[in-house]
């Protein structure tokens, strides 16, 4: 299914694995031209790895394309699900994305063209709601759905740092109070104490996936501490998605895996993404046995040196804005949960679940989850 117009690109919607393979080239040469940073999750091989470990039907999977004199001028990775009778269309890439996008050629008629590419949705998909979460104030799409009077059900903070031409981590420390340089120069010799610390950067490859599923299976560990459920870590496929991602050079993801070790024990770890001069850091993990000695403080540290000596401007701590990461920055970007409904139904559904009910269930989550903490200190003690 296509249409076009003048001054507008040709639209499709690609619903199989082989039409999606077959963008490969074009896509990478639009990211490649046009992409920035905190689109890393709508890159070609991001995205062909969750296809390839997060197997939906593939009637769930869209692909919103636009060609205009046979260049890929638009791409919106997107899946579509029904569930209570509500046909939602939403980013794809839960849970592992951290933001949701639209890649689209640099022009001066591309907000124009996004508006039609939604309503081309909207008239050959007939969904009753748009439900686009973790999308970015700066995002290519935030002013088309705030210029179609998309509801805001959830706003957060994504901490950032700017490296600001800082050639080395020592230039960069200045930044940070005394007191604050002291406290972490403090934890280091503690933990050398504790062992000869070393530290790694891996990049893809066999050492890599060993420090993935290290890290993870401390996340795990973590959050059965605490007694946090979390739907990512409820099976082996975010397992599986870091494995491949972190193992193989086909189609890489730019992840890194940072380790600090005492040692050789990974006190430590980060695994976080590189693309162009941006990184961002998505999930770190720590061996509870140094916890004392901020371990997760010092392997950011030396991540950040690392970083440093490779170019990179911009480093990503992603939402929510937790108070520990703005020990590092005080720089962050709101990130929108937004819902655009079409259907009558789409607006029952958005007030009666998205605005009332959900929000009331994960307070009740997270008050739970605060509870069970709370019950094993006493346990403990």
């Amino acid at each position: 299914m296509s249409v076009s117009g003048e001054n507008t690109p040709e639209f499709n919607i690609v619903r199989t694995l082989d039409e999606f393979e077959a963008l490969e080239n074009q896509w990478n040469r639009l990211f490649e031209e046009n992409g920035r940073g905190p689109q890393l999750f709508q890159t070609f091989n991001w995205v062909w790895h969750w296809i390839n470990q997060y197997p939906s039907p593939p009637k769930n999977l869209i692909i919103l394309t636009g060609h205009k004199d046979d260049e890929l001028v638009i791409v919106a990775p997107l899946v579509i699900e029904k569930k209570l009778g509500i046909k939602t269309i939403k980013w794809l890439g839960e849970p592992v994305s951290q933001y949701g996008d639209i890649l689209i050629k640099n022009d001066i008629n591309n907000s124009q063209w996004l508006k039609k590419g939604l309503s081309y949705l909207k008239n050959n998909l007939k969904p009753d709601l748009f439900y686009m979460r973790k999308t970015r104030f700066d995002a290519a799409i935030t002013p088309i759905l705030e210029n179609f009077s998309a509801t805001i059900l959830e706003e957060t903070q994504a901490p950032y740092i700017e490296i600001l031409g800082a050639k080395n981590f020592a230039e960069f420390n200045k930044r940070y109070s005394q007191r604050s340089r002291k406290s972490k120069r403090r934890h280091r010799r503690k933990l050398e104490e504790k062992g000869e610390l070393s530290f790694l950067l891996h990049k893809e490859g066999r050492e890599a996936k060993k420090g993935a599923i290290h890290a993870l299976r401390l996340k795990r560990e973590w959050l059965k501490a605490i007694g946090m459920i979390s739907p990512a870590f409820s099976g082996p496929t975010l397992d599986r998605f870091f494995a491949n991602a972190a193992a193989t050079n086909d189609h890489p993801t730019g992840l890194r895996v940072s380790q600090l070790c005492v040692d050789d024990r990974p006190a430590a770890i980060e695994l976080g993404f590189q693309l162009k001069n941006y990184y961002g850091a998505h999930l770190g993990a720590y061996e509870p046995d140094f916890i004392a000695h901020s371990p997760g403080s010092l392997q950011m540290q030396d991540t950040i040196a690392a970083l440093i000596d490779e170019g990179i401007e911009t480093i990503d701590l992603f939402a929510p804005g937790d108070q520990y990461k703005f020990e590092w920055t005080d720089q962050s970007v709101p990130v929108y949960d937004f819902s655009y409904p079409i259907s009558l139904k789409g607006h029952l559904f958005e007030k009666a679940y998205l605005q009332r009910l959900r929000p009331v269930l994960k307070n009740h989550a997270n008050s739970l989850s605060k509870l069970k903490k709370s019950l094993g200190k006493k346990t403990q003690k």
